[in-house]
């Protein structure tokens, strides 16, 4: 009987450098495709070959996307760290039976789960250069926290917008990192012609950044206190998100403090009506890290 590639049982590994990181994920998913030309085989002799031939000697980037919920502990400190770069890795996927291994990867996304009503997570996003199936981990394994001593934050929110005061009645809050990257092809005459199969493929050689994005949106139940931004909007105001548990030193979670924002502000009416803040960071910093900051043990 054969032994299959079950993927509850796989384990995610971050190589960065010489170390490598074990990552508990909820959830993973990657793959890579190649792109394939047509060309006419019709000819003047010959007015019959109605179907195109075909030339693959091309891949994509490989994609991968997880979702991991957030510590207090340091474990995850790594992701955060390729996240604002964006700062290129290898990730390995063990499933026991294979190893698969994305080579050159980057995070291209990641979204900020920020809800009261749950632990704080995580969902990534990204590329890479090339999918490998049947790699060998390389890197010195980095020692994680137990699985029984993890602490997940289950978070507290508080939100400042242009100095004011604390925002009240917090429902939830969205933070999404872009990075948009354009991958460098590895693509000439003389390497297309000895492509023979996958192994001799052109993959992408590099990557460079365009472009980075922060933004998200806060929703707040709309009662008779907090009149003063709705329908409102605005080029260039600080915010301030705090999202976790624990106060002063004591913090531990996701802390964004910006000092230059546009926001717009529109009503939702369920059950109960709210308004949404939809906002984006507008200043470049020298370092995102000084801005966006996760905090841990």
């Amino acid at each position: 009987m054969p032994n299959y590639n079950i993927k509850r049982e796989a384990e995610i590994f971050v190589v960065s450098g010489t170390g490598r990181f074990p990552i508990s994920v909820k959830e993973v998913s990657f793959g890579q495709t190649f792109k394939e030309n047509s060309y006419t085989k019709k000819t003047i002799n010959n007015q019959t070959n109605y179907f195109e031939g075909s030339t693959i000697n091309q891949a994509n980037a490989a994609n991968f996307d997880f979702s991991v919920s957030v510590l207090a502990q340091d474990d995850y400190n790594i992701l955060h760290t390729l996240l604002l770069g964006p700062t290129s890795f290898d990730l390995y996927i063990d499933t026991s039976t294979d190893i698969f291994k994305l080579e050159s990867a980057v995070i291209t996304n990641a979204v900020f789960i920020i809800n009261k009503a749950q632990p704080l997570s995580l969902q990534i996003q990204g590329e890479a250069s090339r999918l490998h199936r049947g790699a060998s981990l390389t890197g010195t394994l980095q020692t994680g926290t137990a699985q029984e001593s993890k602490t997940f934050i289950s978070p507290s929110i508080t939100v400042t917008l242009d100095g004011g005061s604390t925002l009240s009645d917090i429902v939830s809050i969205s933070m999404e990192l872009q990075n948009d990257i354009s991958w460098i092809p590895y693509a000439t005459l003389q390497d297309s012609l000895s492509v023979t199969n996958y192994s001799n493929s052109m993959f992408p050689s590099g990557f460079y950044v365009n472009k980075k994005t922060l933004s998200g949106s806060i929703q707040q139940y709309l009662t008779d206190s907090n009149t003063s931004n709705t329908l409102s909007w605005d080029t260039d105001v600080t915010l301030s998100i705090k999202a976790g548990s624990g106060a002063g030193a004591s913090f531990r979670g996701f802390h964004l403090d910006a000092a230059s924002c546009s926001f717009t502000n529109r009503i939702s009416t369920g059950q109960l009506f709210m308004q949404s803040y939809d906002w984006r960071m507008i200043e470049s910093p020298t370092s995102l890290g000084t801005k966006l900051k996760y905090t841990t043990d």
